[in-house]
Formats: C-alpha cells, structure tokens, sequence
C-alpha cells in the first residue's frame, strides 16, 4: 500500500475554524503553547460501504504543522474490501488485517502514541471491540529524520476519500462517521478534549462541499453532502 493514497500533504487552512481540503473531512486539535501531543485515541462504528470506490477512516499524531510526518492508524475501504492499517506516514503502510479483521458495524478504537523521550518512535493501537481483538503495532520514524522535526503538534481525526491525477475519485456513501470517546494527551499529562480544534471538510476541485464537521468536547462528527 502507498501512503500517499491515505493522507494529502496539503493543509490548505492549518488550524482555523474551518477549512477546505481536496480529499479530506475531519478535525485537527493543536498543541497547547509549549507543549505536544504524546497520544490520540477515538473510537468509530465501521459504516456500510459497498462499490468500487475508496475511503479510509483514521486517526493520528501529526508530527509538525505542515503535517509532513503523521503516524496513524484505521480502517480502508477499497473496493468492496476492508482492512486496518498503521503508518508513519510517508513511509508504507503496514496491512494489520491478519491481526485484527473487520466488517460493517464493527467499533474500532484506534490509539496512537510517541515514546517518552524518543519521538522518533511510536505505537500504534488498533482494537475491534466488536470482535475483541486488538494489535499493538510499534513502528520507527521515516528514515533520515531530524528528531527536532517531530514535534507532535498536531492530534487528527480524519475520513479520507482518495484523488487519482489531482481529481477527487467517487466517493462511497458513508453517511455520518461519528469519532467518540476523543481525546489528546499532552507531554504534561493532561488530558484534553478535542474542544477548539479546526474543522475541515472535502471539497472538490470545482468547488462543490462534500462534507460537513462538527466537534464537542468528546466527538467529532464527520457528515457526507451529497
């Protein structure tokens, strides 16, 4: 699997109260002043999908504001086929279906960390509490990086549909992805909710709004506009 098919590099409005994104609706919590993420967790309910077609749902650690290293973990639908995946993105992907499998209805949490003291490793949690079946998988930095460069400013909560030769490819109905039990914890210890975080929804190249995203302080709710 190639990881530029999950995560688009460009955040068109970083950190604003909402933004528009070319393959991506969701939201992004910032690091309070000072301070960085050392785990995001949200749990979701796998939505009916069916066709050809392509998405993922994820959750993540985005290791600077441009997004540029992200380790993530979640659930792709592709072609009638679903999988679970973790990646520090933009190494590959790592296919974790032998060890937790899923299907429609499934509720999945997904629980991503970075060491202490070592940001250059991290953990990546995917349980199936509908199958009771869970996979920790720990993974290393993109090769060559500055361990100065992953700051963990960035927790994300993201359902992707995916673009071939810039163009946004049909999008599977999903109807409502709804992100519970959200949370950040912060190098202190403190954990917050995803209150203030940056909405972003998915539009197309021609302008069209194919998502909406609302936020408390424990959800995020992510709508498909047809």
């Amino acid at each position: 699997m190639k990881p530029s098919k999950f995560l688009c590099r460009c955040f068109l409005l970083p950190f604003v109260s909402a933004a528009f994104d070319q393959n991506r609706g969701g939201a992004v919590l910032k690091a309070p002043a000072g301070d960085s993420f050392s785990s995001v967790t949200g749990t979701f309910t796998i939505p009916s999908l069916s066709g050809p077609d392509r998405l993922s749902i994820w959750v993540a650690i985005g290791d600077t504001l441009n997004q540029d290293y992200v380790l993530q973990g979640g659930v792709k639908y592709d072609n009638s086929t679903l999988s679970t995946f973790a990646n520090w993105f933009p190494k590959n992907a790592t296919d974790t279906t032998a060890e937790v499998g899923v299907k429609t209805n499934d509720v999945i949490t997904i629980t991503v960390s970075v060491m202490d003291g070592m940001p250059e490793m991290g953990t990546v949690v995917i349980e199936n509490r509908s199958q009771n079946k869970t996979t920790t998988q720990t993974l290393d930095a993109p090769a060559n990086i500055n361990p100065s460069k992953l700051t963990a400013l960035a927790a994300d909560w993201f359902v992707q549909a995916y673009q071939m030769a810039g163009e946004l490819v049909q999008v599977p109905s999903f109807g409502t992805v709804n992100f519970t039990d959200v949370s950040a914890t912060i190098t202190s210890g403190k954990k917050v909710g995803a209150t203030g975080a940056g909405t972003f929804v998915i539009q197309g190249t021609s302008g069209q709004q194919y998502s909406s995203t609302t936020v408390t302080e424990s959800t995020i709710a992510v709508k498909q506009q047809i």
